[in-house]
C-alpha cells in the first residue's frame, strides 16, 4: 500500500502533527486575544471547515476532477445525522408525520454519524458510477455538471420533503443543551483527517491518481485504471465531508436547506483554491487565510468601517463596505486565484515532503550496473486490422509480426497508418476487423490499461509525461505497476532504471523542468519500468540532431535488454531506423507494401516510390 514506509508513512504522521499544531494553535491563540463568545464561534467553525476542505481535497486534489457536489454529500449527511441524533421530543413538532418511523428513532451522535457515513456512501457510489461513465477525467466538464447537479437536486429535496426535512422554514433543530458541547471531538476528527489525506497521497491508489491527475492517456498506457482510483479516492473523501457535516449541524444545532447549499460550496472552493488544491498543507493554509479574510471584511462591512482597533471613518468607502462585503471579498479571491494563481499561493508544496527533503541524506548511486535480462521468446501479431475513421480508412488489412527478441521498425510516409496500428495494438483505438495478439493472450479489445499489464507498453510521438511529479516518480509510478502485475524478475529497481536511463542528476527535479533530450530518455525509463514484453516507440528521436539520434539508438538497445523487451519502433529517420532495426514493415495508405531487414526494405522499389520521397513528420 505504502512503496516506502518512511518517505510515505513516517513523515507523514510527522507533518500532520505539525500542521494539526499550528492550525489549532492559531485557532486558539486568535480566540485568547479577542476573548469572546464570537471569536470562539469562529475559531470552532474553522476547524469544522477544515475538516470539510480536506474531504474535499482528497477527491480534487489527487484526481484533478473539479468537484461541485461535495457540499451537497455534506446536505445528505448533515440531514441524515439530524433525523438519527435530534430527540423525538424535538422533533414531533416538527416531522411528527415523518415516514418509516423516523419521528421516533433516537441514537446518540456517534451512531447517527455512522448511519449518516454510511447513507452518504452509498449515494456516493451511484454518483461514482455516474462518473465513471461519463469518463471522468482532469478538467472534464462532465464531472463538474453531475457534481452540480448532485448538489442542486440535494437542495430541492432538502426544500421540498417537508416531513423529513422540516422545509426551508422550519427545518430541523435540537433541544437545548443538546448540542455539542466541547471541541474535542473537532480536535480528534481534524488531526484524523489530516492523517488520512496524507496517507492516501502518499499510497499506491494516491499516487496512481496523481499520475491519471497528469495525465489520463498516459496513466492507462502505463497501465493504471483511473476509473478505480477516482472512485477510491471519492468514497475517502465523502467519508471525511459527511463526517465534517455531522459536527457542523450537531456545533451549530440546527439544520435548513440553505446551510449546506451555494454558498458553502463557493466558501469551501475558494478555501482550496487560494491555499493550493493539490496538497493538504495548501488546503489548510487556504482555511486560515479566508477565514481570516472574511471576519477582516465583516467588520469592515458592519462595524462602521473599523476592524481590529483600526478606523475608517471619514473616507466615503460606503459603497465598498457593505455587509455583503465577504461574499464579496470570496468572488473575488476565487476569480483572482483561478486566472492568475490556479495553483493557489503553494501548489502541491507539502510541509512534511519539505522536512524530508531538509533532513534526508543524499542517496547513494547504484553501484550495479543492469545487465541484459534473459529473454522468453513471445510474439506480437497483428491480423488483418482494418480501422476506419467516418469515411476514411486509415489501415486497410495490416499485418506484422514481431518477436521480443528482436528490435521491428515500422516506417511509411503521412497518413500510411503507422501510429494508428500502434493505437490499435495499445488499446487506444478500436479496429473494426482484425486481431492483435500477445503470445496466446488476444488483446483486440481489451483496455489499455489491461494491454499494458499484459506486456504491451509504448512511449509517445509527443511527450506525456506526468509534469508536476519528479523523474523518480514517473519513474515510480510504473514501476508500482509492475511490482503488482508484472513478473518480478522483469522489474529492476527504481533507482537502477534512473541511473540506466542517464537520469541519476535529474532524478528529484520535475518532468516539466527537463529538456527535450531527457524527456524523452525518461519517457523511455518509464515504459521500461513496466517490465514489458515489447516497448512500442512511436518517433522516439523526433526534434532530435543526429548526434541525440545516435545516442537514443544506444538508450533503446541498453533500456530493452535490462528488461528483456522486444522493440516495435516507429521514426523518420533511416539512420536511426537501419542502425537500431533486425526488420523493418513500410506501410502505405493503411497497407504493409514490404517487410523484411533493412538493407531489403530500402532496396525495394514500392518503398523507394512510397516514402522515400515523402519525409516528414506523421
Amino acid at each position: 500500500m505504502f512503496p516506502e514506509l518512511r518517505r510515505d508513512v513516517a513523515f507523514p504522521v510527522v507533518g500532520t502533527l505539525v500542521l494539526f499544531a499550528l492550525l489549532v494553535g492559531g485557532g486558539l491563540l486568535y480566540s485568547a486575544l479577542q476573548d469572546g463568545a464570537a471569536s470562539d464561534k469562529l475559531v470552532t467553525s474553522m476547524f469544522i471547515d477544515a475538516i470539510m476542505v480536506i474531504g474535499i481535497q482528497i477527491y480534487i486534489g489527487n484526481t484533478g476532477v473539479f468537484s461541485f457536489g461535495h457540499v451537497g454529500f455534506g446536505a445528505i449527511a448533515g440531514y441524515t445525522f439530524a433525523l438519527f441524533a435530534i430527540a423525538p421530543a424535538a422533533k414531533a413538532t416538527r416531522i411528527a408525520e415523518a415516514p418509516f418511523g423516523l419521528a421516533d428513532v433516537s441514537t446518540g451522535p456517534v451512531t447517527a454519524t455512522v448511519i449518516a457515513v454510511g447513507v452518504t456512501l452509498v449515494i456516493a457510489v451511484i454518483v461514482g458510477i455516474g462518473l465513471a461513465r461519463s469518463g471522468a477525467r482532469s478538467g472534464a466538464v462532465a464531472a463538474t455538471v453531475i457534481t452540480l447537479a448532485l448538489l442542486f437536486v440535494a437542495h430541492e429535496v432538502a426544500r421540498s420533503w417537508v416531513a423529513v426535512t422540516g422545509g426551508d422554514r422550519a427545518g430541523l433543530t435540537f433541544g437545548i443543551g443538546d448540542t455539542l458541547g466541547s471541541r474535542m471531538p473537532i480536535y480528534l476528527v481534524l488531526l484524523a483527517t489530516i492523517l488520512v489525506a496524507r496517507l492516501f497521497a502518499q499510497s499506491r491508489s494516491g499516487r496512481f491518481a496523481h499520475a491519471a491527475r497528469e495525465d489520463d492517456l498516459a496513466a492507462r498506457a502505463m497501465g493504471i485504471n483511473p476509473t478505480v482510483q477516482q472512485t477510491v479516492a471519492l468514497l475517502v473523501s465523502v467519508v471525511v465531508v459527511a463526517v465534517a457535516a455531522s459536527l457542523r449541524v450537531y456545533e451549530v444545532g440546527s439544520i435548513l436547506p440553505g446551510l449546506f447549499f451555494f454558498n458553502y460550496t463557493l466558501l469551501t472552493l475558494v478555501m482550496l483554491v487560494v491555499g493550493g488544491r493539490n496538497s493538504v498543507s495548501g488546503a489548510l493554509l487556504g482555511v486560515a487565510v479566508i477565514t481570516a479574510a472574511r471576519e477582516l471584511a465583516r467588520r469592515l462591512g458592519s462595524e462602521g468601517y473599523e476592524a481590529f482597533g483600526v478606523g475608517l471613518d471619514g473616507v466615503p468607502l460606503d459603497w465598498i463596505f457593505r455587509e455583503g462585503l465577504p461574499r464579496v471579498v470570496l468572488g473575488l479571491a476565487m476569480v483572482g486565484f483561478m486566472i492568475w494563481r490556479p495553483n493557489g499561493l503553494i501548489d502541491d508544496w507539502e510541509l512534511d515532503g519539505w522536512l524530508r527533503n531538509r533532513l534526508r541524506r543524499a542517496d547513494p548511486r547504484p553501484t550495479t550496473r543492469l545487465e541484459a535480462a534473459p529473454k522468453t521468446r513471445t510474439e506480437l501479431v497483428a491480423t488483418d486490422v482494418i480501422v476506419d475513421f467516418g469515411g476514411f480508412r486509415a489501415l486497410d488489412g495490416a499485418d506484422m509480426v514481431a518477436a521480443s527478441d528482436e528490435i521491428v521498425g515500422l516506417i511509411g510516409p503521412n497518413g500510411a497508418g503507422k501510429t494508428t496500428l500502434v493505437n490499435v495494438m495499445t488499446g487506444m483505438v478500436e479496429p473494426s476487423t482484425g486481431k492483435v495478439r500477445l503470445g496466446e493472450k488476444d488483446l483486440t479489445r481489451a483496455p489499455s490499461h489491461e494491454i499494458a499489464r499484459a506486456g504491451l507498453v509504448r512511449t509517445f510521438q509527443n511527450l506525456r509525461l506526468f509534469s508536476s511529479l519528479t523523474v523518480r516518480e514517473n519513474v515510480e509510478i510504473s514501476w508500482l505497476v509492475a511490482s503488482r502485475h508484472r513478473p518480478a524478475s522483469a522489474v529492476p529497481g527504481i533507482d537502477e532504471i534512473v541511473d540506466a536511463a542517464g537520469l541519476w542528476e535529474h532524478r528529484d527535479r520535475r518532468a516539466s523542468e527537463l529538456d527535450y533530450g531527457n524527456s524523452r530518455r525518461l519517457e523511455l525509463a518509464r515504459a521500461a519500468a513496466l517490465g514489458p514484453t515489447f516497448l512500442l516507440l512511436d518517433e522516439p528521436t523526433s526534434g532530435m540532431s543526429d548526434e541525440e539520434s545516435l545516442e537514443m539508438i544506444t538508450q533503446v538497445r541498453h533500456m530493452a535488454s535490462v528488461v528483456g523487451a522486444g522493440v516495435l519502433v516507429i521514426d523518420h529517420d533511416l539512420n536511426f531506423i537501419t542502425g537500431i532495426c533486425d526488420r523493418i514493415y513500410c506501410l502505405d495508405q493503411g497497407a504493409v507494401i514490404a517487410s523484411g531487414t533493412p538493407d531489403e526494405v530500402q532496396a525495394d522499389a514500392q518503398v523507394r516510390a512510397a516514402y522515400l520521397g515523402s519525409m516528414g513528420p506523421t
